[in-house]
Parts: structure tokens; sequence; C-alpha cells
């Protein structure tokens, strides 16, 4: 699960319902939780944050398995990103030359 504060210093989570899209420009600190309550606090106040989930479903059924979780920031020419295994826990940090 992932959890913003907004600048307004407001707090928003993935449980609260609130799609990315409405805050993602507001964002001022990400954090996510793996599945045995570590938290990860990405750097304060940075110019873009991003979350996405990786799923998985089968066709003809309604089961979505939420694979991981990412969260992320923009670093100059780089995306630097911490993927979370949901089903391991194993936590990968990325970095995308964009």
């Amino acid at each position: 699960m992932w959890k913003a504060k907004l600048k307004n210093g407001s707090e928003v989570s993935e449980l609260s319902g609130e799609k990315w899209t409405n805050i993602e420009h507001d964002v001022s600190e990400l954090a996510i939780f793996t599945p045995q309550n570590t938290v990860i606090f990405l750097p304060k106040n940075m110019d873009k944050y991003i979350q996405f989930k990786t799923a998985s479903a089968e066709v003809g059924k309604k089961n979505v398995m939420i694979e991981s979780r990412t969260i992320g920031f923009v670093l100059g020419n780089n995306i630097i990103r911490v993927r979370v295994n949901e089903k391991t826990g194993n936590i990968n940090l990325e970095v995308e030359n964009t």
C-alpha cells in the first residue's frame, strides 16, 4: 500500500479511494508499505512522484491479483523506482534513464 502526504498537509493512501491522477501533482512525500509492514520513504519534495501496480487476471474470471506495487520519483533524466513483490515481500530498486 502507498501513502502520500500532499502539499496542503493532508494525507492520502491507496485505501482512501482517491485516484492517483487527482493528486499526483500535489504530492510532497510518498511511502510504500511492504507485506511485512516495512515502510520505505522516498525523498521529500521531489518534482514528480509515480505509483503503479502490476497485476494479473484469468480470462473469464473476476479474480485480479496484484503482483507488485511500485512507487518512484523523477530525478534529472532518471526515474527511480522501488518495486515491492506482494507475494514474497522482495524489494527491488530500479533506475531508468529517460
